[in-house]
């Protein structure tokens, strides 16, 4: 099967699966009559970088869903809980973000735990939403990801900022694919494309008449 014909049956799948279940059990978007988006952040924390980033957020007043690598989260257990602190939504992005293709299942189980665990010491209670890396997971990952409770949440936009030479790029992104309710936004908080953007992508989205939700909002 050639890459494009992989890509094509995912996105299939994705939407067919998001259609079938339950969002608390995998979401990709949230409701259009919901009046709001959702930020999302992948990746972190940085140090610096996701500590401008919240500080950013606690000024407009934006609630937004991060997902954490957990040995991150272990060297910076202040930032994580900083964001619980300030009424964002924290999920797991596994334990060092690797590649899903690399891993055996065991390997796999063993990044999922790893890195649910890690924020529920930090955070002292228990963690369901966790972001596949890169958003991969087969059906038979999927099957037990939901057994040990889990909320598998993807997205369905993606300016791409990890691949963005920097703001200026995505802000024109943006401007020709303006947000819709229910929309639920990929950014990486390890990278400074995302702060310098969202100034204008925040303007422009409540000049639309959308608020900001978290993911957790959403799930029901």
């Amino acid at each position: 099967m050639s890459p494009r014909l992989k890509s094509t049956f995912r996105q299939l799948a994705r939407r067919a699966l998001a259609l079938l279940l339950p969002r608390r059990l995998f979401m990709v978007r949230g409701a259009r009559s919901a009046g709001s988006v959702c930020l999302t952040f992948d990746d972190g924390p940085h140090p610096e970088l996701t500590a401008q980033l919240l500080d950013f957020l606690r000024r407009e007043k934006i609630p937004a869903t991060f997902f954490l690598i957990g040995r991150e989260a272990e060297k910076h257990p202040e930032l994580v809980r900083r964001m619980a602190a300030e009424g964002h939504a924290v999920g797991s992005h596994s334990y060092s973000h690797q590649k899903r293709a690399d891993l055996s299942r065991a390997q796999l189980m063993d990044e999922v735990v790893r890195g649910r665990d890690a924020l529920e010491r930090i955070l002292g209670t228990s963690m369901a939403l966790f972001r596949p890396p890169n958003g991969r997971a087969t059906a038979r990952d999927l099957l037990w990801m939901w057994k040990i409770g889990l909320t598998v949440v993807l997205w369905n936009v993606d300016p791409r900022d990890f691949a963005s030479p920097g703001a200026r790029e995505i802000c024109e992104w943006f401007q020709s694919r303006p947000l819709w309710p229910g929309d639920v936004v990929l950014f990486h908080d390890r990278l400074p494309h995302a702060l310098g953007a969202l100034p204008d992508l925040v303007r422009a989205t409540r000049e639309r008449g959308l608020s900001f939700s978290t993911v957790r909002d959403w799930i029901k």
